[in-house]
């Protein structure tokens, strides 16, 4: 069984934990320890928070990235093929692609990722 708990109840409870080490309910070789390891937890979930979703939006979108990149068919059905595209696998539109072929990204159209077989 996992136990989730939230970053905000973390800085809650270390919190009270102080506050009432503070006025002499919880005796201070038990509360401040406790309170200050709960409340250093939480400032740094927040703080990895912040800085990764600051690191997130800085990041290109990948639908403009893949345009003129080449990659390998791995596997087709009807119209769509699995392709293989740095290490990474994307589902594109390519009518004539057979699995093995060598596809290069067109275009990302209203289907989705438009690619060409190279010959």
């Amino acid at each position: 069984m996992d136990v989730v708990i939230s970053a905000s109840a973390l800085g809650l409870v270390g919190g009270l934990v102080l506050f009432f080490t503070l006025l002499g309910r919880i005796p201070p070789w038990l509360g401040y320890p406790l309170g200050g390891a709960l409340l250093s937890i939480y400032v740094l979930i927040v703080v990895v928070g912040l800085k990764s979703s600051r690191e997130f939006k800085r990041r290109p979108p990948p639908s403009a990235s893949v345009v003129g990149r080449r990659g390998v068919v791995v596997e087709v059905e009807g119209g769509w093929a699995l392709v293989k595209l740095e290490g990474a696998y994307w589902k594109v539109y390519c009518g004539s692609c057979a699995p093995g072929d060598v596809v290069e990204v067109v275009e990302i159209g209203d289907v989705g990722v438009v690619a060409r077989r190279v010959e």
